[in-house]
């Protein structure tokens, strides 16, 4: 009998301890949840004059891109074979070296620029010169994609041409994504103060508003935080882990005990 009462006490006891901790995990669970607020965008972030402009559908462009190295140029010159289809690297001092011209300084200028420049050395050669340049490929300038809910974040090459929806459509977000809360840091760069835009995606793409879709800029973040209940569920894992370990030691040892 005195054996009873006193498996009959620890068993209160133990039920008591585990109470105790399911109180306190409710409670550092409610605390997280309260904690994770929405965040809101700076002030001088959106509006017509804010530091974040939206994509327009056609021809987008955040500013004229302009060269630098090591991008890669492609040169058009219909009739000219030896110019025509050429790519070349930007090289470290700023130069191309092309056939039939002379080593061109080209970093700094818009592909445009550089096709007006090109026709000057072609002229000694050919009649009529028509030469336009493009970017083959970007690796001089990048902007940012962060967030364990982000597939394939990391450093991404920009164009020029990048925008919010095209970015994540690129980088792609799972199920532990809070869409409704990317945010969009910009560095502070010519005298322009540093902004964040919180950016509702879910909105974009269940209603088509793209209001939000902002052109991005070079060394611009785009992170994609967690949601509140991945959040949550994080925490309860660690709180609970713990508490885990101790339940299953005590399962182990009460056979024992029992004997």
């Amino acid at each position: 009998m005195d054996v009873r009462l006193a498996v009959c006490g620890r068993q209160r006891r133990g039920g008591l301890v585990r109470l105790g901790w399911w109180i306190g995990v409710a409670a550092l669970v409610a605390q997280v949840v309260g904690c994770t607020a929405a965040r809101q965008s700076d002030l001088h972030a959106e509006g017509p004059s804010g530091v974040f402009r939206p994509a327009v559908s056609q021809d987008v462009s955040a500013t004229e891109y302009r060269v630098a190295p090591p991008d890669k140029l492609q040169i058009r010159a219909p009739g000219i074979k030896e110019l025509d289809g050429v790519v070349t690297t930007i090289r470290p001092d700023g130069k191309i070296s092309v056939n039939l011209l002379r080593e061109i300084y080209v970093a700094n200028k818009t592909p445009a620029e550089i096709g007006q420049i090109l026709p000057e050395g072609a002229g000694k050669y050919y009649n009529h010169v028509q030469v336009s340049v493009e970017v083959a490929e970007y690796a001089s300038k990048f902007y940012e994609v962060f967030g364990l809910a982000v597939r394939d974040g990391g450093r991404k090459p920009y164009t020029g041409r990048n925008t919010v929806v095209a970015a994540l459509a690129g980088a792609g977000f799972n199920e532990r994504a809070w869409p409704q809360q990317v945010s969009i840091s910009r560095p502070a760069r010519g005298g322009q103060p540093r902004a964040t835009v919180i950016v509702d995606m879910k909105q974009m793409y269940m209603t088509g508003d793209t209001r939000q879709n902002y052109l991005l800029e070079e060394g611009d973040i785009v992170y994609v935080p967690d949601s509140p209940l991945e959040a949550w569920a994080d925490t309860t894992r660690k709180v609970l882990a713990p508490f885990t370990m101790t339940v299953g030691a005590g399962q182990s040892v009460a056979p024992v005990a029992a004997r």
